[in-house]
């Protein structure tokens, strides 16, 4: 496998072309696609050079990477924990679980895809490892017996940029996850290549904001005098303006021209200036690709469409951006728990709760909702916040309110403790009854005999 990964040559930019031929700003910086054809998305090494997209990315890719991932199964409806294998903890040698997981989100938020050579022992799963996404090529190919099968092509660059095919693998070697599917397409959509446009102009922007910046030639103030002028002279008038008005204590001083001369502030070009804006733009248009919420990559200007609170901003990110990438990646890698696991019913299962803990505070009021509802024990909740059992010996107890009823056609009913009188144990005036298990004593006169 490692000599895979080092004969995979990483993608090349081309040449720009000359300004004047450029039809595109792919073109004028040299962006000439994945084979240099103009139709494929842009490398993935350029698409990261995007402020905007590098946040996304490194924010969507680490979130899930650093969540806990573990083993269940279901057993009566409820879910306990399962032996899980040795390839989560470490897939690889050479790789454990948050490089691994990163670098399958990664490849899933650039490519669309994302490909993972599946190692066996003895049918044992024993190594996983990430492919490049742009070295592989899912196809069907027709078997001798007259089936179609799935293959997955894999192809290296040599260093003269010569697409070399290296073979191919087999379903049952290659764990493919898709990012967004389309019907009767085999590969994921490309984020790089949906939305093209956008990421070009967004790094249009950021190259004629570098090429005004650094190599700009506009002046800051004219002075024109009616006329020519030798060079000498204009050289000796721009030496004689800077000695009079330049330096400190001369700055804003009063300039007295002669000659006709006339004196003009030169501005920045609302067309020059606008590609600013442009920029500031590009922040939730990319945002807006990966479904992240633009304050959580540093823009704050619509934080207020998603509520106060860092716990309501944090649980919709997870919910409707992290959760979707999560499962994805929990369905793939169940497959590779084996039949017996199957069997069972076990499953891998990302603890995504972990990302949505709030303040002390706000769990404290959750945990206390939980404990009197019945939902958790005291030890249930020490255990979630890493604290030990309580000693008492009634942590494992759930408690429950004592004030609640059924509520019954005929009225609530309320819920009576079992060591609680019943009516049966009554009189009528609602006193308990002495002795209601023995047996009824002989009658007696009123003078205590008893009768015949």
């Amino acid at each position: 496998m490692s000599g895979f990964m080092n004969a995979f040559a990483p993608e090349r930019r081309a040449a720009p072309v000359e300004p004047a031929d450029a039809t595109t700003n792919a073109e004028l910086i040299g962006w000439t696609g994945r084979e240099h054809g103009g139709d494929g998305p842009m490398p993935a090494r350029d698409a990261l050079t995007i402020s905007a997209v590098y946040a996304c990315v490194n924010l969507l890719a680490h979130s899930v990477a650093t969540t806990p991932l573990e083993t269940y199964r279901r057993t009566g409806g409820r879910r306990e924990p399962f032996p899980r294998p040795q390839w989560i903890d470490q897939p690889n040698e050479d790789t454990l679980r948050i490089r691994f997981v990163a670098t399958v989100m990664t490849s899933l938020l650039l490519d669309g895809n994302a490909y993972i050579l599946v190692t066996r022992s003895g049918g044992e799963v024993v190594a996983l490892d990430v492919i490049p996404a742009a070295a592989v090529e899912p196809m069907y190919v027709l078997m001798p017996n007259g089936k179609r099968s799935l293959v997955y092509q894999l192809s290296a660059g040599d260093d003269q940029g010569r697409v070399q095919v290296l073979g191919a693998l087999g379903r049952a070697d290659v764990l493919h996850i898709v990012g967004l599917p389309l019907a009767g397409q085999i590969r994921g959509v490309s984020p790089l290549q949906a939305a093209k446009r956008t990421f070009e102009l967004t790094i249009g922007a950021e190259s004629y904001g570098a090429e005004f910046f650094s190599n700009g030639a506009v002046p800051g103030a004219i002075i024109s005098v009616p006329g020519a002028m030798t060079p000498q002279g204009l050289k000796a008038a721009r030496q004689t303006w800077r000695t009079i008005h330049g330096g400190k204590g001369n700055r804003h001083g009063l300039a007295i021209l002669t000659e006709d001369a006339k004196f003009q502030t030169v501005s920045v070009a609302p067309d020059e200036a606008q590609f600013l804006q442009t920029r500031a733009f590009q922040i939730p248009d990319v945002a807006r690709i990966y479904g992240v919420p633009p304050h959580l990559i540093a823009d704050a200007s619509g934080s207020t469409s998603w509520g106060s609170g860092l716990a309501v901003q944090s649980s919709g990110f997870v919910q409707f951006s992290v959760r979707a990438w999560a499962e994805r990646i929990e369905e793939a890698l169940t497959t590779l728990l084996g039949p017996q696991a199957h069997a069972v019913g076990a499953f891998v299962r990302f603890n995504l709760d972990s990302l949505t803990r709030g303040a002390l505070t706000e769990r404290l009021e959750a945990y206390r909702t939980g404990i009197q509802t019945g939902v958790y024990t005291r030890n249930e909740v020490r255990a979630l916040e890493d604290l030990p059992p309580d000693t008492s010996g009634y942590g494992d107890f759930a408690m429950v309110p004592t004030n609640l009823a059924l509520l019954t056609p005929d009225g609530p009913v309320p819920l009576a403790s079992p060591t609680a009188p019943t009516d049966d144990d009554q009189d009528d005036d609602g006193e308990p009854t002495q002795g209601g298990d023995e047996p009824p004593e002989a009658d007696q006169n009123d003078k205590g005999e008893v009768g015949d």
